[in-house]
């Protein structure tokens, strides 16, 4: 029997092509995108579950007691040393280790002075007791003196060592500061998962780890903390700031406290900065789910308006003691079939570009179709089963239809009658969801254009930077030295830059709230820094070595009686304190002498805030801003680290184009507006397919109505129009429902930037045109063609 409806199912198909190759076409676009994004989502879902002992491992960091509005905590580490006072003190915990990254670069041929920049992980001991490391050869754990000892990855042994040996081997870094130091390899091990919060190519052992100290704040670490599986986490929470608390803590630390967390939440939901990945996934996922809607309400306009052509031979079946249940099972084989062809075709297709689709997302996926037979296997039965309940409202309705309803090609769906009125509803909803989609893409992309055009009040082109380092007294000989190359306009010392360096916060009062503190912006630098930056002065004169006032104090008291040094402020900043030039300001203990245009140093997503300037002349530590002429930024960047090589030739420097930080800044942004348009490509086109195929059975089924109308003197044109009209009325619905749903979505992602575009209403209308011109050309095209057909064969008998 099933043979049997195998072959009629497989003949139905076949014999209608148009029909078979839309859905299949649909079908396959559709899971293809489904694959990418799913398989992206689930990579990023598994971070850290693949430890033996992920259930009981918890990160530590401290966290303010109190937080403003707006303000998002950005601490990922806890005071050094705690984890191991923890475990002498509470018995629930019965491992740990601390964690620092870094990068160092070590020349790995002394002849060529090859360097190497390995991302390391400086761990202790305990780091193996918590992590399952496979070791290949030597031992992790082994300390040799007089050296640090580093533990290769095999891959990092392949790619900086070419798969040498390398074991017992002693290296050299170059670093930031001071002198370099050895680097003993010890151990070579497996891979870390890259889906791994703590993924590295090698781990160096710390020499000591300092002791617990609350009275001083001192560095901040990643603590890990191995706790029994019998742990009641809220409960040893409170226990252990209860005995933080308890000990004699500095200011600082007084108003913090200690959170522990599941290490399997540190990748998506930790939030530790200014943004929140989770939220990300649930685009992603919401894209993917959306995705199925789409292709699922294709599918079932096709199949009615296929059935629709195929009710007369279903009546015929029925009168000739067709059962209801033989109707439902070849209407789901045929969908078996279709879909079980697509996802072929799909996984085929998938397999392909999965190379690509990991250089994009810049890390190959652990999980993915091709490497995990659960999730192949899952995928393919979610999908047929898809497949099973987009044919059932068809065959439901075609099994329950009179055959005297049939035999005269009508339907009825829950015994009521049914020609293309349902479809026309999924079809409105169809091209609603497409048309929201393109709307945010649109809206998405305006703003990137807006992020990456704004004038941002200094000029990040041709800026090149040297982030925070040690200048060891040569800092204005290294400043001169640039300085003699007709290519290099300004140089500036500064404490900091956009992207690097460290800035001082003076409290005052709010004039706009007196109940709440404002915290003005100071930023030391040299005198040539709003020439170096590209700051345009609004009014007053620039800070200078010729004004004494200008220069910076070491001691701010004189005769008794506070110094007020100069400083430079922002256009907002001399508006919102109401601060006048020349008139010393009380509350900041200085004196504006100039103003400059508000400028962005940081994403415009946040705002600017008030913001001062103020000269500084000696260095022991800071940046410096090089500003390079128009075309020379290749021989620029030669210059700075041959001088660099010059001055420091045992240390390297960080060196950034500001340009391409600005930029970057906006990478996530990015990467949402390629996934929005790939899923807007996908969707439109799995909407046009849809309604072209109805406009295709519609044309079938009126063929005849068309031929009397032309043999009655309708013109091909008035024909064209009138069955056109139905498409436009759809198509102006789904428009009207779509709109304001977009402006919602449109408006809330807008909301995340401070400094955003207006909801862009006109291309709101844009868009709707463009979609709804387009569609209407493809279907006017084949109306066209039918409205052309000579009325004698039209009106031929079947």
């Amino acid at each position: 029997m099933i043979k049997n409806h195998l072959k009629t199912a497989w003949r139905t198909l076949t014999h209608n092509r148009i029909y078979s190759l839309s859905n299949l076409v649909g079908l396959t676009i559709a899971l293809f995108v489904f694959m990418l994004i799913s398989s992206l989502v689930v990579d990023e879902l598994s971070y850290d579950r693949q430890w033996s002992r992920s259930n009981e491992l918890y990160r530590m960091r401290i966290v303010p007691k109190e937080t403003k509005e707006g303000i998002t905590n950005n601490i990922s580490g806890a005071p050094e040393g705690i984890s191991a006072t923890l475990k002498a003190n509470f018995p629930e915990v019965l491992g740990y280790t601390s964690i620092n990254s870094f990068s160092p670069k070590l020349t790995i041929n002394k002849r060529s002075k090859q360097l190497a920049e390995i991302n390391t992980l400086e761990i202790d001991s305990g780091f193996f007791n918590l992590f399952d490391a496979k070791i290949i050869a030597g031992n992790p754990k082994q300390v040799i003196a007089g050296a640090k000892n580093i533990t290769l990855t095999a891959s990092a042994v392949q790619k900086h060592f070419g798969g040498k040996d390398v074991l017992g081997s002693t290296f050299y870094n170059k670093p930031q500061e001071g002198e370099p130091e050895a680097y003993y390899v010890n151990a070579i091990i497996e891979d870390m998962p890259y889906n791994s919060s703590f993924q590295t190519e090698a781990l160096v052992l710390m020499p000591k780890v300092n002791e617990f100290n609350p009275a001083e704040t001192g560095s901040l670490q990643t603590q890990l903390l191995l706790l029994k599986s019998t742990t009641d986490i809220n409960s040893f929470s409170t226990k252990i700031n209860k005995w933080y608390n308890a000990q004699k803590l500095n200011d600082w630390a007084k108003g913090h406290n200690l959170i522990i967390e599941p290490i399997k939440d540190i990748h998506l939901q930790s939030i530790t900065g200014w943004e929140n990945p989770m939220q990300d996934i649930y685009l992603l996922a919401g894209i993917a789910l959306l995705i199925l809607v789409l292709v699922s309400i294709n599918y079932i306009n096709l199949s009615f308006a296929h059935a629709l052509k195929r009710a007369q031979q279903i009546g015929i079946r029925k009168v000739l003691g067709a059962s209801r249940k033989n109707l439902i099972m070849q209407m789901g084989l045929e969908s078996t079939i279709l879909f079980a062809g697509s996802f072929l075709v799909a996984f085929f297709g998938y397999v392909l570009i999965s190379p690509a689709f990991e250089h994009y997302l810049e890390h190959p996926l652990t999980m993915s179709y091709q490497h995990s037979l659960l999730m192949f296997v899952g995928l393919l039965s979610i999908w047929i089963l898809l497949g099973w309940l987009c044919s059932l409202p068809t065959a439901l309705s075609l099994s329950k239809t009179q055959p005297s309803l049939e035999l005269r090609r009508q339907l009825s769906f829950f015994r009521l009658p049914l020609n293309m009125a349902f479809t026309k509803v999924l079809v409105v909803i169809q091209f609603a969801i497409a048309i929201v989609v393109a709307i945010c893409m649109m809206s998405m992309r305006a703003q990137l254009n807006y992020l990456y055009s704004k004038d941002l009040g200094y000029e990040p082109k041709n800026l090149l930077a040297i982030n925070y380092t040690s200048w060891e007294g040569k800092d204005q000989a290294f400043k001169q030295e640039l300085l003699k190359n007709s290519y290099i306009s300004s140089v500036s010392l500064t404490g900091w830059t956009p992207f690097s360096g460290s800035v001082d916060f003076k409290t005052v009062k709010d004039p706009d709230n007196p109940n709440e503190d404002l915290a003005v912006v100071f930023v030391y630098a040299d005198y040539d820094y709003i020439k170096t930056m590209g700051i345009k002065l609004l009014d007053g004169r620039p800070l200078s070595a010729d004004y004494a006032m200008d220069r910076p104090f070491t001691d701010s008291v004189h005769n008794g009686q506070p110094v007020f040094t100069n400083m430079l402020i922002s256009e907002g900043t001399a508006q919102r304190l109401s601060l006048k030039l020349n008139r010393s300001n009380e509350p900041l203990k200085n004196t504006p002498v100039g103003v400059f245009k508000e400028f962005n140093g940081a994403s415009l997503k946040f705002p600017i805030g008030p913001f001062a300037i103020k000269a500084q002349k000696e260095w022991e530590g800071g940046c410096m801003l090089i500003r390079v002429e128009e075309g020379k930024k290749k021989e620029a960047l030669a210059l700075v680290n041959s001088t660099w090589n010059k001055f420091f030739p045992n240390r390297i420097a960080q060196i950034n184009w500001q340009e391409d930080q600005v930029q970057h800044q906006y990478n996530k942004e990015r990467k949402q507006y390629q996934q929005l348009a790939l899923f807007t490509g996908s969707s439109m086109l799995i909407a046009i397919l849809g309604i072209v195929a109805i406009a295709i059975y519609t044309l079938e089924r009126r063929v005849k109505e068309i031929g009397i109308r032309k043999v009655l003197g309708a013109s091909v044109n008035t024909i064209t129009y009138m069955i056109s009209r139905s498409f436009i009325i759809l198509l102006l619905i789904a428009i009207l429902i779509s709109f304001p749903i977009a402006w919602w979505f449109t408006h809330k992602w807008l909301e995340n930037f401070y400094y955003h575009i207006d909801v862009p209403i006109a291309l709101f209308v844009f868009t709707g045109m463009f979609i709804g011109l387009i569609t209407l050309a493809i279907i006017a095209v084949r109306i066209f063609q039918t409205a052309r057909i000579n009325p004698v064969n039209s009106l031929r008998d079947e």
